[in-house]
């Protein structure tokens, strides 16, 4: 029996975020599947460990030989890493594996499977899950605002600092893909980020599947949510779900929220994730927005369905886990283009409002709320068009199908 490795160089745990989340329900989805292969998926995390997922798939948890948490004493708050350059013990425990496939393409994991499939000659392939490069230029511009003015001026300003080391980013990106032997990416981040990489039989458009059971359209008593939530009945509803986070738009939805309320709307806005920048949208805020910790899949699905808008004005995102979840529950997705507006039409099963400006996005959603018949027509599309793909069939519809194809090659 063929044995993978599959390599997430991101730390295991309940505050993971979507690209650790894409790997636990691809496992999820196959745990009554008797494989044809033995899967070992890699992850990080504070102790050694294995953990028996099925009788086809493991996970091994590994300890960080240098975890980017030092880095937290900087400003740089993303999830941990290991920034070490090399493996070792890892580079000679992949020698056991017929094929390696990494999930990104700059850190310690990536780097230590190239060079196992180099020595090995261990055919790799690479699935593309983060816009690392987009992080990699808010965090520098971050860091800098911290330090004297005048050094930014120079960094920032003049040298463009950021936008160098983000660029080179990239381009190391396009070097892995040409090394591996299949690149599973999604065709819009492709034609957006490294335009220069032509189609190939070598590179599969990546989707996101989601649960079905779970994330459906469903009648919901909504006297409950306003009851648990506080929430006074003649109240409109803006969700959001995710990392509270002002790389994910949280503060932005502050914002927001605290314009609407000016404007004289009747308005709660729930956001609810990992907690890293709450409080400050608490105090951007004010009254009517709430943030909740982590909710289980069902309440955050239940959400979805009774919320008037679920808005997301995150940035960078490679696949939208959420904004599908959403899509799949009825719920009317308000987005940003490069962000959950890869999974949306504009007007057809959603709105993608293009200019980053807080009076905008205020405008579009005041303005909505009182378009019943356009909120129908939406709703109604999303109904009758939303086909997503379960995680089961993006398993064996894009990586096991392609997987096999290397293998027998």
């Amino acid at each position: 029996m063929k044995r993978i490795a599959i390599l997430i160089d991101l730390e295991l745990s309940n505050k993971s975020g979507g690209h650790v989340k894409f790997w636990e329900k691809i496992c999820e989805s196959l745990v009554q599947d008797n494989l044809k292969i033995k899967i070992d998926v890699f992850f990080l995390g504070k102790v050694k460990k294995k953990i028996k997922f099925n009788n086809f798939i493991n996970f091994k948890i590994k300890k960080p030989i240098l975890s980017s948490k030092i880095l937290r004493i900087i400003g740089i708050d993303a999830d941990f890493t290991d920034l070490f350059p090399v493996n070792l013990y890892l580079f000679f425990e992949l020698k056991k594996y017929d094929l390696i496939h990494t999930t990104d393409q700059l850190f310690s994991m990536s780097k230590t499977a190239k060079l196992a499939s180099l020595i090995w000659k261990i055919p790799l392939t690479t699935s593309y899950h983060t816009d690392t490069s987009s992080y990699t230029k808010y965090y520098i511009v971050k860091i800098f605002s911290y330090l004297p003015s005048f050094l930014s001026s120079i960094f920032i300003q003049k040298i463009k600092l950021h936008q160098k080391i983000s660029e080179n980013q990239k381009l190391k990106i396009q070097k892995y893909f040409h090394f591996c032997e299949k690149v599973m990416i999604n065709f819009k981040s492709l034609s957006e980020e490294f335009s220069k990489i032509k189609k190939n039989n070598k590179i599969i458009n990546l989707e996101r599947g989601i649960n079905k059971e779970v994330f459906r359209k469903i009648k919901i008593n909504k006297d409950h949510f306003y009851k648990k939530f506080n929430i006074p009945q003649k109240n409109k509803v803006l969700f959001f779900c995710g990392r509270i986070h002002e790389l994910k738009g949280a503060n932005f939805l502050a914002k927001i929220h605290k314009n609407l309320i000016e404007k004289g709307l009747s308005v709660t806005t729930i956001l609810s994730g990992e907690d890293i920048h709450g409080d400050k949208c608490k105090k951007i805020g004010g009254h009517g927005l709430i943030i909740t910790d982590y909710l289980n899949q069902d309440e955050v699905a239940n959400l979805m369905n009774i919320c008037d808008l679920f808005v997301f004005p995150s940035l960078y995102e490679t696949g939208p886990q959420v904004v599908m979840e959403a899509k799949s529950c009825g719920a009317l997705c308000i987005v940003s283009p490069k962000g959950g507006g890869r999974k949306i039409s504009h007007n057809f099963d959603g709105i993608i409002i293009n200019k980053y400006i807080v009076s905008e996005w205020v405008k579009v959603i005041y303005n909505l709320l009182k378009e019943k018949k356009k909120i129908s027509k939406i709703k109604n599309n999303l109904q009758k068009y939303n086909t997503s793909s379960s995680w089961r069939d993006i398993f064996f519809n894009v990586f096991y199908k392609n997987w096999k194809k290397v293998l027998n090659s």
